[in-house]
């Protein structure tokens, strides 16, 4: 569905901006800030309508909220108790019910560590490289050119304790996610799940 456009109102009463003189620059400034008092008066009002708007509605979700984290929750439980009874092929992590489907996902291992340009230069100043790089960078920037570093996840990854004792990288570990789908409604909610 295409998004409907929004058209601007047409302005028919603008006042004349041609100033000749000291005195109608001077009217100028004062009509300018009038308007802009008129402008902040209305978007005021129009803020205290939407605040108000937005606690009358979480006044109405709130406890639904609290149901579906609730209700989230036992299912996670239930899952957690069940597993082998409801996903007894390890191939096949879907469960179908009537009102809708459980599915488990695998989540892969991720970097934790964040990079910073401390950490960055710590990996260069462990391996020797820093002078260089520095170096390098500076002879770059008089041409205008930059060198972005960031870490080889992929590598890191790959030979996860090597990084680990080497530069000090932080893993997320592997992990599973249960998403829960009710046939009602077009959207899916995720929880972490207990392996």
């Amino acid at each position: 569905m295409a998004k409907a456009k929004t058209q601007k109102p047409v302005l028919t009463d603008l006042p004349n901006n041609v100033y000749n003189d000291r005195n109608d620059l001077t009217n100028a400034v004062g009509l300018l800030g009038d308007l802009r008092s008129e402008r902040d008066k209305y978007a005021g009002e129009a803020q205290i309508k939407i605040t108000k708007i937005q606690e009358e509605l979480q006044d109405k979700i709130g406890p639904l909220d609290a149901k579906i984290s609730h209700i989230t929750a036992g299912i996670v439980h239930f899952v957690k108790n069940q597993k082998a009874n409801l996903f007894p092929d390890p191939e096949y992590k879907t469960h179908k019910l009537t009102t809708g489907s459980l599915q488990i996902r695998k989540v892969p291992a991720s970097v934790k560590t964040r990079t910073s340009t401390a950490f960055l230069e710590k990996i260069l100043d462990k391996a020797g490289l820093l002078k260089a790089f520095t170096s390098l960078s500076e002879k770059l920037s008089k041409n205008f050119l930059r060198i972005k570093l960031e870490l080889n996840k992929d590598a890191i990854l790959a030979d996860p304790i090597n990084a680990k004792s080497r530069i000090g990288i932080e893993f997320n570990e592997e992990s599973e996610r249960l998403y829960i789908r009710p046939d009602s409604i077009d959207v899916e909610i995720d929880t972490e799940a207990a392996a």
